[in-house]
């Protein structure tokens, strides 16, 4: 019986210790190619990656390592706007825009959430506490710390272990907030790998697949420099990313007579200088101009891609042109095409009235008149100031045979309305009245949606006096 239990007990014992064993066997190693160690390159690189961008809203808070957190109201110039998503900060940029020699002020109204770039919201409640985070940033023309050229394609995974290498977690990555958690908290872990294979877009649009954390440090690195990252103030400066030198080329074919609607050298207006003179860009390098009658013949020329094409200007007697520009933007809103060229301060602007295809005049006409079409005043700025509340009271009707009626609960006023020049101006007239005269005016038609038709009015200068939005009711 002794016998029997001794060679029980052994067997039991070697059962417990082959059971051991197997469980050690079935342990799970780190793939150590692929872990995440605390403060190397790759690491380094990828946080680097996922800080957040604040370069977006730098039009109000001039500070790419931090944005304001939507919504939030602003004073612009003296127009409250509240911002509930980016489009809002082009509606900044267009008031900033209505006068070219005015000094663009915006103030925000406290209390506002700032999120700064390691994704932590920070309260904020006045321009002094606002300005303390700003110093934390890089100047205007420095390179941040964030890389913005490449960004990762969630979701993906990654495998946290123990110290006995034991796999105790699986996390799903959803977000650049997540991944720059979990690459602060490294330490936290005693092992992390990534699970690959991962993607990751660069910045002209291309999907990288990678498989391993060298391949991952040596794609972000090349990135790095590989786009222009657009930390500067001026929001939405990045207009000609789509723009090409034969683009140019084509729009200078089909639209064969330009004229200077700004040319701003040393901080001196000059485009009165050039009111008379017609610019002629031909797709063969030549340039002619007529100015009062004369003829003169130089050459044009452009290099370069998207928002780093150079124009360059040479004609005799017309040394404020001959530039090295830079293309800032190519507006086409209603047949009327501007080209904007930059060089530091100096600004010139070309505008085109050539019409391609659309039905000349008939745009503007139908739009006002469409049937039981009434329309209001939604936006009457005046050199800047807003006076949009005077005309609550009136509802519009344009009719066919260019009578216009303004009418309010107790009164009907009659003015005249023309459309003309292509559609591209409209023509407003009332009698002597202390509001509706306001709107007497030759306004240049800027924009027709199925809602809103937007107008200006210019100075002499060049610069824009009132803005007017109508809008379907």
């Amino acid at each position: 019986m002794k016998f029997l239990k001794s060679t029980l007990l052994l067997l039991t014992t070697v059962l417990i210790l082959f059971s051991c064993r197997t469980e050690e066997i079935q342990i799970i190693d780190p793939p150590k190619e692929n872990a995440l160690v605390e403060n190397s390159p790759v690491v380094n690189l990828m946080s680097r990656a996922v800080l957040r961008d604040g370069s977006h809203d730098n039009i109000i808070d001039k500070a790419s390592c931090l944005s304001i957190k939507l919504p939030v109201t602003v004073i612009a110039n003296s127009t409250e706007v509240t911002i509930n998503n980016e489009e809002g900060y082009e509606e900044i940029e267009n008031i900033f825009d209505l006068f070219d020699d005015d000094v663009d002020t915006i103030e925000l109204k406290y209390p506002v959430n700032v999120i700064l770039s390691d994704h932590s919201v920070v309260a904020v409640n006045s321009g002094d506490e606002l300005e303390e985070l700003v110093k934390n940033c890089k100047g205007e023309n420095e390179e941040d710390d964030d890389i913005e050229c490449l960004d990762f394609e969630y979701p993906f995974s990654a495998s946290v272990f123990n110290e006995n290498n034991d796999l105790i977690l699986t996390i799903t990555l959803e977000n650049d907030e997540e991944l720059f958690k979990l690459l602060k908290d490294l330490k936290e872990y005693s092992a992390v790998t990534i699970n690959f294979p991962i993607k990751v877009k660069l910045s002209e649009g291309s999907v990288i697949t990678i498989n391993n954390l060298e391949e991952l440090k040596e794609i972000i690195s090349n990135a790095i420099n590989n786009c222009d990252e657009d930390d500067d103030n001026d929001y939405d400066d990045d207009d000609c990313d789509d723009c090409t030198v034969n683009k140019l080329k084509e729009l200078f074919a089909e639209c064969e007579e330009w004229k200077v609607d700004k040319l701003k050298v040393s901080n001196v207006d000059y485009t009165d200088n050039y009111e008379t003179a017609t610019f002629y860009f031909r797709e063969n390098g030549s340039l002619k101009i007529i100015k009062n009658g004369n003829v003169f013949e130089g050459e044009w020329g452009a290099s370069g891609e998207a928002n780093d094409i150079k124009i360059t200007i040479n004609v005799n007697g017309f040394d404020k042109f001959n530039k090295t520009w830079s293309l800032h933007e190519i507006e086409n809103e209603n047949d009327e095409i501007e080209v904007s060229l930059f060089l530091g301060d100096d600004k010139l602007r070309f505008e085109s009235l050539c019409n391609k295809g659309s039905n000349n005049g008939d745009d503007l006409s139908n739009a006002l008149t469409e049937a039981n079409s009434v329309w209001v005043v939604e936006k009457y700025l005046d050199n800047g100031e807003d006076k949009t509340s005077k005309f609550n009271p009136y509802d519009f009707y344009f009719e066919t045979s260019g009578v216009v009626k303004a009418k309010t609960a107790t009164t009907i006023d009659s003015g005249e309305w023309k459309s003309f020049n292509g559609a591209t101006k409209l023509l407003l007239e009332f009698p002597s009245h202390d509001i509706l005269e306001m709107l007497n005016e030759d306004w240049s038609v800027k924009e027709i949606t199925d809602t809103q038709i937007m107008l200006k009015t210019y100075s002499s200068s060049g610069t824009i006096e009132q803005m007017l939005i109508l809008a379907k009711k």
